[in-house]
C-alpha cells in the first residue's frame, strides 16, 4: 500500500468515526434512562457499544499513522520490495489484534 493509499485511508476513517461521535451525540441527546423499551430512549448499552466501536475505529486509525510513519521516518531510504512491504503490512495487522478484547 503506497502512502496517499494509506493517508486517504485514514482520513476516510477519520471522517467515519466523526459521523459514530455526532451519532452518540444525538444517541444522548435521547437517553432517557437504561432501558430497552421503545420509546423509552436510547439504551445505556447502546450507547456502550457505540463508544467501544468509536474506540476500535481509533485504534485502527492509529496503526495506519504507525505504518505510515514507519515507511516515512524509519525506513525511508531502505530498499525494500513490494512483497516485504506486504509482510510488513500484514505484520501491524497481528500485532493489532493482539491489542483488542
Amino acid at each position: 500500500m503506497t502512502d496517499p493509499d494509506l493517508n486517504q485511508q485514514a482520513k476516510t476513517r477519520l471522517r467515519r468515526i466523526e459521523g459514530q461521535v455526532r451519532g452518540i451525540e444525538g444517541m444522548l441527546d435521547k437517553m432517557s434512562g437504561c432501558s430497552d423499551d421503545a420509546g423509552a430512549g436510547e439504551p445505556c448499552d447502546s450507547l456502550l457499544t457505540q463508544v467501544l466501536a468509536v474506540r476500535a475505529a481509533v485504534e485502527q486509525v492509529g496503526l495506519i499513522i504507525m505504518e505510515l510513519h514507519l515507511y516515512q521516518c524509519v525506513l525511508e531510504g531502505v530498499d525494500m520490495d513490494e512483497g516485504k512491504k506486504r509482510d510488513l503490512h500484514e505484520s501491524l495487522k497481528l500485532w493489532s489484534r493482539l491489542g483488542s478484547g
